[in-house]
């Protein structure tokens, strides 16, 4: 059962499992540009996942700006609000309640620069990261290492979704690109500690190295429980989303 949630600025999409009923919730915290709406919540739903998408602040149906800071509230607030178990559904008014005893988050792309960047504030211990962008300041800037320049991402959401991510700055996205802003996971991994996380890369992923996903699992594995998988012949977004499927859903069955 899919319901539609406001919670201050930001809506949510909230897909109840239908039977089977694993007890544990997973927030979706995707790539850019997203789509509002995917089938992605109702496969993990249909394997007994409470599942949480938020739309960050400024972009979609939420309100506000979108910007770098306002994406890494969006992380907070959505922890907040699937801790309290219970919402306002927006249809018909009612309070819909769930249950449940252990939060994942799953991220990709510019997604896991957000949440990476928060997880050590976080109090959710498991975090599912596909071709996580994890290290800005050595993005697109060695040579001999293949990867996506994100400067024309920048100008393709400003001019393509003006209305979808609404106050785009090019200033504000710069100073992420350039590894100088609050997201940017490679200069939080000191204090990232105590954590369960399953890191997954397709080996020929153009927008993002594997080898950059490699070099963060080699800095967080001494504190924090990690796994990672390397995939021959997989590439970014949907490809690697399918092909790790398997891998990381049995992982979040785990206890």
């Amino acid at each position: 059962m899919r319901y539609r949630i406001k919670s201050k600025d930001i809506i949510y999409e909230l897909i109840l499992p239908n039977g089977k009923n694993v007890k544990k919730g997973i927030i979706i915290f995707p790539g850019l540009p997203n789509q509002p709406r995917n089938d992605d919540g109702e496969i993990l739903a249909s394997e007994g996942f409470c599942v949480l998408e938020p739309r960050y602040i400024g972009s979609w149906e939420s309100y506000g700006t979108f910007n770098i800071e306002n994406c890494i509230k969006t992380v907070v607030e959505a922890e907040k609000l699937f801790e309290k178990g219970f919402a306002v559904e927006c249809w018909g008014n009612k309070r819909i309640e769930w249950d449940i005893d252990e939060t994942i988050i799953l991220s990709s792309s510019f997604g896991s620069a957000i949440v990476l960047s928060i997880a050590h504030k976080l109090k959710t211990k498991k975090f599912i990261c596909l071709a996580p962008l994890t290290n800005l300041n050595k993005h697109n800037k060695e040579k001999g290492i293949e990867e996506q320049d994100l400067k024309p991402l920048g100008k393709f959401l400003k001019k393509g979704f003006e209305n979808a991510f609404r106050g785009f700055d090019l200033e504000d996205w710069k100073k992420f690109i350039e590894g100088k802003s609050i997201a940017n996971p490679i200069k939080t991994v000191e204090a990232l500690k105590n954590k369960l996380i399953f890191l997954a890369h397709g080996k020929e992923d153009k927008v993002i190295n594997y080898s950059r996903t490699k070099e963060y699992y080699d800095k967080i594995k001494e504190k924090n429980n990690v796994e990672i998988k390397l995939y021959n012949g997989l590439g970014h977004g949907s490809q690697i989303k399918k092909g790790a499927f398997g891998d990381f859903l049995n992982w979040s069955l785990g206890d």
